[in-house]
């Protein structure tokens, strides 16, 4: 009787590969929710008013990311880069501005969606 050989760390990496791609698209879905429910506003560039912001900037700056190192199962949402600096702040509002959230309630309208597909694919 021959016995196989046993390789744990590539048994292994392909779970792990397989974790992270469904919770990519966990993520994703998260993110697609985001990107419905984000505020966008309008270009009022040369109506009188100064604005050097990009109408729809903060809808397309939500991403998912894998991100690498420790923990290895990682993957986040995100919105807002350098320039699209005021997500905070239209998620959370300021003093002078009503929080308009967009990522919390995209997260909890997912989460049925997300364990499903943690779960099974």
């Amino acid at each position: 009787m021959r016995v196989e050989n046993w390789y744990p760390e590539k048994i292994t990496a392909e779970i792990e590969k397989k974790a992270m791609d469904r919770l990519e698209k966990a993520a994703e879905s998260v993110a697609s929710r985001a990107r419905g429910l984000v505020p966008v506003g309008k270009d009022v560039a040369g109506k009188g008013k100064w604005s050097k912001r990009e109408a729809g900037a903060l809808k397309k700056s939500i991403r998912v990311v894998r991100l690498k190192g420790d923990p290895k199962m990682n993957v986040r949402v995100y919105a807002g880069n350098r320039d699209v600096f005021y997500a905070r702040f239209v998620e959370y509002g300021t003093v002078k501005m009503k929080a308009r959230p967009f990522l919390r309630p995209a997260l909890n309208a997912s989460k049925a969606s997300i364990k499903a597909t943690v779960e099974n694919g």
